[in-house]
């Protein structure tokens, strides 16, 4: 029996033994998809299935990183770095919980709060933030508070953004998770969407170039359909949040964060819908693997970055503007397990596993993602193709499998006749160290250079090699 060839960008590969093991026939053909056979691979560079855009990559901050004084600074040379590793472009998103509890004084005192209690943040932060936007060539999508504050105070914040950021200012959001404010416990939809065109009124009386992204939902896909019905002629990105789920459920484990996720993909499908529809753009503008600052053990270890890598090519796959992994200090107060750049004690930042999924990602992931076909695999593994402007062609294989290698069999695209393998490796995939990218680690520094690139043997027009459980291989042909 021929192996039956699928499109992997926009499929997650259920392993096939568990389905078929209801009947001898269906573990017949079980046996035939054993992982022993190689899976074979091939790339048609010429359809392309989306874009992906300069600034796809990016960050997620609460706004009371903004009063850390220091951190967002041009200063900050090894955090300056770590965002200049991952390109010249990209965009930030400040705002989370904490913005809803933010208010801004010019010359007040920065204080950094938790979720209830008031963050305060001043000019001098902004202007900070300014400077190290100059700095890295990155951009800023902004979050004003709706949930306890005044129209007249967003007016006021966002002139101050404004007047620090200047070109770096992406937009400007009007609340966090829009659909779980209390303010609009009783009037739902219909008062927030009320009150959002009031404080937008306000801020385009005080700043008639405003630029405004949302609606900032939480798990309410109906606010996004319904602000995107009457918004779309005024919005620069439609935003929306994901977590898998709670850090404090006993379900959130690490083989939970390698394993599919249906019910979202059916979302990022509806969005990819919208957007064809009204010309939106959509943006998953915080994200990461478990809710209330990630899971101790898989959201801090070398999982993550194999997680982060694959859900940044499988947003890519759905056509989406960009993603914003959250990082840094929480709404509880604490820098989260999640976060790719971790900042210990004294200040002092480092690459976390998490960060050299954005890494991999920041080398394969530009240009356009084209179409891949690959031979069904029990192996729990995701395969995207990419072309960037210099006509290289990349392939990335992701194995999500903690038990199993994949055996690949890549069949080179029209003038292609070599391959070379950049490897996403740790010594586990529970390690919180030893992480590294085509051999290499981050360095103090911020920098990344790779230094073991593995030429692959070409037979014909194919390349064979494998891909470890728990790692990645990106594939150049030229």
């Amino acid at each position: 029996m021929k192996p039956t060839l699928i499109l992997l960008t926009s499929l997650l590969l259920v392993p096939l033994a568990a389905l078929y093991a209801a009947d001898s026939a269906a573990q017949t053909v079980a046996a035939e998809l054993s992982p022993t056979i190689p899976i074979k691979i091939q790339i048609d560079q010429q359809t392309i299935i989306a874009p992906i855009a300069d600034d796809f990559t990016g960050f997620g901050y609460e706004t009371s990183a903004v009063a850390q004084e220091g951190y967002f600074s041009e200063k900050n040379a090894a955090l300056v770095q770590l965002y200049r590793t991952l390109g010249s472009k990209g965009l930030i998103r400040i705002g989370g919980i904490i913005s809803d509890w933010t208010k801004y004084e010019a010359s007040g005192t920065p204080v950094v709060s938790t979720q209830g209690k008031v963050t305060v943040i001043n000019q001098r932060c902004l202007d900070d933030l300014g400077k190290f936007l100059r700095a890295t060539g990155w951009k800023v999508m902004w979050g004003l508070n709706l949930g306890t504050g005044s129209k007249e105070e967003a007016a006021e914040q966002a002139l101050a953004v404004h007047k620090a950021l200047g070109d770096r200012l992406q937009s400007f959001e009007i609340g966090n998770e829009v659909d779980d404010l209390k303010r609009f416990k009783e009037t739902k939809y219909e008062g927030y969407f009320a009150e959002y065109m009031n404080f937008k009124s306000a801020i385009r009386k005080a700043l008639p170039s405003a630029v405004f992204s949302g609606p900032d939902a939480n798990a309410n896909m109906n606010y996004v359909e319904q602000f995107v019905s009457t918004e779309f002629k005024d919005m620069s990105y439609l935003t929306k949040h994901f977590y898998l789920g709670g850090a404090g459920s006993p379900k959130s484990t690490t083989e939970l964060m390698l394993s599919p996720v249906p019910f979202w993909e059916i979302k990022l499908r509806r969005f990819q819908d919208i957007k064809r529809e009204k010309g939106v753009p959509y943006r998953i503008n915080e994200v990461n693997s478990f809710s209330g600052g990630g899971k101790a053990g898989a959201s801090d270890t070398f999982a993550s970055a194999l997680w982060c890598l694959d859900y940044m090519f499988l947003l890519a796959t759905y056509d989406c503007g960009g993603v914003n992994m959250q990082t840094d200090i929480n709404q509880i107060g604490f820098i989260s397990h999640y976060s790719p750049i971790f900042k210990d004690k004294d200040g002092k930042v480092s690459a976390r596993p998490e960060y050299y999924g954005m890494l991999a990602f920041a080398q394969a992931g530009r240009g356009d993602l084209v179409k891949l076909t690959a031979s069904k695999t029990p192996v729990n593994l995701r395969a995207y193709a990419t072309k960037n402007r210099s006509g290289e062609v990349w392939v990335t294989l992701v194995n999500k499998d903690l038990a199993q290698e994949a055996r690949i069999n890549l069949t080179l695209p029209a003038g292609c006749t070599s391959a070379e393998a950049h490897r996403l490796t740790a010594p586990s995939a529970d390690s919180k160290t030893g992480v590294t990218f085509a051999g290499a680690a981050v360095t103090d520094d911020g920098n990344w250079k790779p230094n073991a690139v593995e030429k692959l043997t070409v037979v014909g027009d194919a390349a064979t090699f494998t891909v470890p459980s728990a790692s990645a291989a990106l594939v150049r042909l030229r």
